[in-house]
């Protein structure tokens, strides 16, 4: 930061002949059009730089957007010659954390670990850390990493091995580890390991996953594109993202792309490919493709074609012990049907009575389906 300079004005500055000038002084200011008296010359004795520290109560940023003002900060940075330039940092890359700007947090929530510019204070800092790393930081992560892998520091930091495995995880997502990724998606959308539920961040961790080539991933962003969580609806996306997912031998996601072939949703219907993809599924594995391919065929042999019909007609099989039956009520309410939401709870509370009741499927189902 460079320092302001309020050279006082001397006597003799409008005197007649030349004014000495020490070689190692600045040149004194020059007189304004009113002469050298007056309140304009005391504000102008008495200015800051543009870039030194506001005054109290005057916000660091002063107006700024988040980027420029951390912007700012970081130059003055470079600058700082004494501890109050540091402070002068620390104070308006905090305010730019608080606008928004996620780099800003990661300098800043350092400074606070380290006490450098401000008082020491661990939990303020980690949590500037972790809002950078969460939105894509990932030298905020590392930083955080190495600091609580200290167990000095992890001891004024609550619950530190769990918050350090989040951040690690977090961290090798954002340097393209596809499994990170799936992991963090997983982790933020139900809101366990110390992450907080958040399904607009589960979707960017699955999108990134995705990219980086990871089947599971690239199904369970499809799911979020289906059914608007954490993202707007998008069932054409979806089906693609499914397809993505299939091709890359993601067998749930053969599933889920029949699933909108049969419904003909974001796809033209095509009941062929449909019942070609779950039986595929089925194969390599995947209980969900089995139970559509049954689904499937009792309707085509007279089940009820709307959805809803069709619920009502199984649940009350399921009620007089139909374990069969009770799999497909769990399949329809993971599914949502027609006018419904879907409803996780129910699903597995079905798939639950089927396995009771002997149903293979319903047992092979709740494996795989825990929940959170």
């Amino acid at each position: 930061m460079t320092a302001a300079l309020a050279a006082a004005l001397p006597a003799s500055a409008c005197a007649g002949g030349q004014a000495a000038i020490a070689p190692a002084a600045p040149p004194p200011p020059a007189c304004p059009v009113e002469g050298c008296g007056g309140e304009r010359v005391a504000k102008l004795a008495a200015a800051r730089a543009p870039d030194a520290c506001p005054s109290a109560g005057e916000a660091p940023c002063g107006g700024a957007s988040a980027r420029e003002c951390a912007q700012r900060a970081m130059s003055a940075w470079s600058d700082a010659q004494d501890e109050r330039a540091v402070a002068c940092v620390a104070r308006t890359l905090s305010d730019a954390c608080s606008l928004g700007d996620a780099r800003a947090c990661g300098f800043a929530g350092r400074m606070w670990l380290d006490g450098r510019g401000v008082t020491r204070d661990a939990e303020r800092g980690i949590r500037m850390l972790v809002r950078a790393c969460d939105d894509g930081v990932a030298l905020a992560c590392m930083v955080a990493v190495r600091w609580l892998a200290d167990t000095n520091n992890a001891r004024d930091v609550k619950d530190a091995p769990e918050l350090r495995a989040r951040l690690d995880a977090e961290h090798g997502c954002l340097t393209s580890t596809a499994e990170d990724c799936f992991r963090v998606g997983l982790d933020y959308y139900y809101g366990r390991q110390s992450f907080p539920r958040d399904r607009v961040r589960s979707v960017e961790a699955y999108a990134r996953g995705c990219d980086l080539g990871h089947g599971i991933a690239c199904n369970n962003l499809g799911d979020a594109l289906e059914y608007g969580e954490g993202v707007p609806r998008d069932l054409p996306r979806a089906a693609a993202t499914y397809d993505r997912a299939c091709h890359v031998g993601e067998a749930l996601g053969c599933s889920n792309l029949g699933h909108l072939l049969e419904r003909g949703e974001g796809v033209s219907r095509d009941l062929p490919r449909a019942r070609a993809l779950y039986r595929e599924s089925c194969t390599s594995g995947d209980v969900y493709g089995c139970l559509h391919a049954e689904m499937l065929a009792a309707v085509e042999v007279g089940a009820p074609r709307d959805p809803q019909r069709a619920l009502d007609r199984w649940r009350r099989a399921c009620d007089a012990r139909d374990a069969r039956a009770c799999t497909f009520v769990g399949v329809v309410y993971e599914d949502g049907p027609d006018g419904f939401a879907r409803d996780e709870a129910r699903s597995l509370q079905a798939m639950t009575r089927a396995c009771d009741l002997g149903n293979r499927r319903g047992c092979d189902w709740i494996k795989v389906h825990p929940g959170p």
